[in-house]
């Protein structure tokens, strides 16, 4: 039997999305389509070629794949709809976003809003990563078919040790005064600031670009930039508490890392956060920074439980979000 044919589009190869290319190519023939979207310049060459490409061949394919809904989706999304083919698009939150103080989320520009709306509408099946992101979806646009089905964590086998050191962790990447303030980075930096005593890293970070926007860090916070996975988990498995504070946020990869290895999450209640944590550790209100700093304190001093690595390899383990992706393109195209 031949297997059925897939056109995957994307515009970078984030963990997110070579992950489903990884579930999608064990089963399915796909074709890759990447758009570059660095540069005006070179997102318009590329959204050519895609025009072309489609042109003489969405008719070779079953089903298309597409992550994040921008211009890059208004095209595939279109050909799909007049050759009658089907097409999932994966919605991960900048596609549904607009904050206007940092010019942040595809709504901020009427076109590129536009081209995200129409994606969204005419879709086969938009596949939220979270509720919170299903919500906006529907307030957008009443037409679009919607399901969720949750990032995925890669997890090792490894036993999480007792932390090391009864500090605070919190992990981004924030390169840009834009991503700086979305993560809510600045905030961390003021609760180091209220918690002289306590030791604070921030992970993937341009230290840089935050003392440009916050001045001089204090001691207390160890400001380290991007680094390796293999890297990253040594700083899961020896902090106690994990914090994040971002204005927006559709599924928090790094919290739920950080769960897997026990650390006690402190997060402002914001996006996708409070699912993540499924009821365990600490929503805060982060703009209260008097609550948060007391909430952090009551964190450091209570003890680690394995429910939390229980029940986020339940919840959002790779074979979840495969078995459901499967399940519901399988179910559609038959």
């Amino acid at each position: 039997m031949n297997k059925q044919k897939a056109l995957f589009i994307y515009t970078r190869l984030s963990t997110f999305v070579k992950g489903d290319l990884d579930i999608l190519s064990e089963t399915f023939s796909v074709t890759t389509l990447q758009v570059n979207n660095t540069s005006q310049s070179k997102q318009l060459l590329s959204l050519i070629r895609q025009f072309i490409f489609l042109l003489f061949n969405i008719r070779k394919y079953d089903f298309v794949y597409i992550w994040f809904a921008d211009y890059h989706s208004f095209l595939p999304i279109l050909f799909s709809k007049l050759a009658r083919k089907r097409s999932y698009l994966v919605i991960g939150g900048y596609d549904v976003c607009r904050i206007k103080k940092v010019k942040y989320g595809s709504f901020i520009n009427p076109i590129r809003g536009y081209c995200a709306r129409f994606s969204m509408s005419n879709a086969t099946l938009c596949l939220c990563v979270s509720n919170h992101i299903q919500r906006i979806v529907r307030f957008i646009t009443k037409n679009a078919k919607t399901k969720v089905v949750y990032n995925c964590v890669t997890f090792k086998d490894d036993t999480p040790s007792e932390p090391s050191l009864p500090g605070i962790l919190s992990v981004t990447i924030a390169a840009s005064l834009q991503s700086i303030y979305v993560k809510g980075v600045d905030r961390i930096v003021k609760l180091a600031e209220n918690m002289s005593d306590i030791q604070f890293t921030l992970v993937g970070v341009d230290r840089v670009i935050l003392e440009s926007v916050c001045g001089p860090t204090p001691s207390n916070l160890a400001v380290i930039p991007r680094i390796e996975h293999e890297d990253l988990i040594s700083y899961y498995k020896r902090s106690k508490v994990y914090c994040q504070m971002s204005r927006s946020e559709s599924f928090a990869l790094a919290l739920a890392e950080a769960m897997y290895y026990n650390c006690i999450p402190v997060v402002a209640n914001t996006g996708g956060m409070p699912e993540v944590t499924g009821g365990l550790g600490y929503i805060v209100d982060a703009n209260d920074i008097d609550s948060c700093v007391k909430t952090l304190y009551k964190a450091l001093e209570q003890r680690s439980s394995g429910e939390y690595r229980k029940v986020i390899g339940e919840k959002f383990s790779s074979g979840k979000r495969a078995s459901m992706l499967l399940e519901i393109i399988g179910a559609e195209i038959k």
